[in-house]
């Protein structure tokens, strides 16, 4: 072979080995593209399966997810369907009263010696509820009493429609809505008892544990309530009697914030009474001592009738309210009618700047909710300072009747550590004169202390 020939063919290998070097590279950086593509496609099959079997684990605990929600809201169990179909709540309520009294001779002898004690006023346990959420339920029992506790009777067990907006249709043992006074929860009452003008209306047809049928309704300002009304529940000689009641009240401004003012008025008349006959009579706002002070004693009667007006005003931390009613009593047989009159006015002032809340759905106030509740962030709860006048002149010399006529004057201190719990202290200037016979007169001073708490 010639050197010229060794030459080409040296280049020429030369070139085939330079062009071989690329080809090569690029095969193996195929191979490479091809392996991470495979790496890729096995690691979304992994995450798919993992998202896969998440699923289907979120499902299952989805499905075995239980179909009732507890809760513990304000320390009251309640449990509710997951559709919202059904409710159920425990509920009670506890009132323990200490009180004393301070007499003079002319007291203790016009009514003997009152009794200071310690006793639970009220001592409610029952329970709330709805079924298929148009419908609700109330069943309640009360242990408590006026001085002497109880068995336990039915406070209230009553069906209700709330079906239509605003409207809340009701039947069974219930509280009608009769009074301003009357219409506030014993929760959320300014002083431990009621003023006698409201309790004397109550006592005609309304009241606690009422056989009743009617219903309540309400818009952004206006409320309304009307019952037809039987005895109460355990009353056997009392089932025939008839009473119907109603109430009205208007509210300016029921949303916090701006002033509001309340007007209402409520009526009832009592028909079919028990024994033809009908008695007035009411404890002194204190019920520690169940004693009596004033007492119509049983008037032949062929009906009853009272009525009359409701004022209230709210601003902020500041309330005011008052009541006047009539009680006209229709003789039997001819005789002379009987009439009667009874009225409050009281003022209360959150001197912790708590604001008082109204509810028109009632067409009353509901509780004192403290800012700053007691041991929590150092806070010192609501306090509360309240002052009321009240009359009852159960006396028609014209009809024969010395009921007697009483006066009360009671300053209160409220606290209200909590949502839950309240302490009350209430004293008590009372005055009666002309009971039972022209010239009886005597008064007494009373102390009470309330401990209450409710869920």
């Amino acid at each position: 072979m010639t050197l010229r020939n060794i030459l080409l063919a040296g280049t020429a290998l030369g070139a085939a080995a330079l062009l071989s070097g690329p080809a090569f590279a690029a095969s193996n950086a195929q191979a490479e593209i091809d392996a991470l593509k495979a790496q890729m496609q096995a690691l979304q099959k992994k995450i798919d399966d993992v998202e896969i079997q998440h699923g289907n684990q979120i499902k299952s605990l989805e499905e075995r997810k239980s179909d009732v929600e507890v809760s513990l809201k304000n320390g009251r169990p309640s449990f509710k369907s997951a559709d919202g179909n059904f409710t159920f709540a425990v509920t009670g309520r506890a009132h323990l009263d200490v009180g004393a009294y301070d007499q003079d001779a002319t007291s203790k002898a016009a009514v003997g010696g009152l009794r200071g004690n310690m006793n639970f006023r009220r001592a409610i346990i029952g329970a709330t509820g709805t079924l298929w959420k148009d419908f609700g339920y109330d069943l309640h029992f009360n242990f408590g009493d006026s001085g002497n506790e109880q068995a336990g009777v039915v406070y209230e067990a009553a069906l209700h429609y709330k079906g239509i907006k605003g409207v809340k249709l009701s039947i069974g043992a219930i509280q009608p809505k009769l009074t301003l006074d009357d219409s506030t929860s014993s929760n959320d009452i300014t002083f431990m008892e009621r003023a006698t003008a409201a309790n004397l209306m109550t006592g005609i047809g309304a009241g606690d544990g009422r056989m009743a049928v009617g219903g309540t309704g309400n818009t952004d300002n206006f409320f309304a309530a009307a019952y037809y009304t039987m005895g109460s529940v355990g009353d056997t000689d009392d089932y025939d009697r008839s009473n119907v009641l109603g109430r009205l009240a208007f509210a300016t401004n029921p949303g916090e914030g701006g002033p509001n003012f309340h007007f209402g008025a409520s009526g009832t008349y009592a028909a079919n009474l028990s024994g033809d006959s009908i008695r007035f009579r009411d404890r002194p706002e204190l019920r520690v001592d169940p004693t009596r002070l004033i007492d119509t004693g049983g008037l032949a009667a062929d009906g009853a009738m009272a009525y009359g007006p409701e004022l209230a005003f709210n601003y902020g931390p500041f309330r005011a309210q008052g009541e006047y009613y009539r009680y006209d009593v229709e003789a039997l047989g001819g005789g002379t009618d009987a009439e009667f009159a009874a009225w409050y006015l009281q003022a209360s002032w959150i001197i912790t700047g708590e604001q008082y809340k109204y509810d028109i759905k009632k067409a009353a106030y509901s509780g004192v909710s403290p800012a700053n509740p007691f041991m929590t962030g150092g806070g010192m709860g609501a306090w509360e300072l309240a002052l009321r006048y009240s009359q009852a002149d159960l006396n028609d010399t014209d009809a024969g009747v010395l009921g007697g006529e009483q006066d009360i004057i009671t300053a209160g201190l409220n606290w209200y550590p909590n949502k839950n719990i309240r302490f009350m202290l209430n004293y008590l200037d009372v005055d009666v004169e002309d009971a039972g016979v022209v010239g009886n007169n005597f008064g007494h001073q009373a102390v009470a202390l309330r401990t209450q708490f409710a869920f």
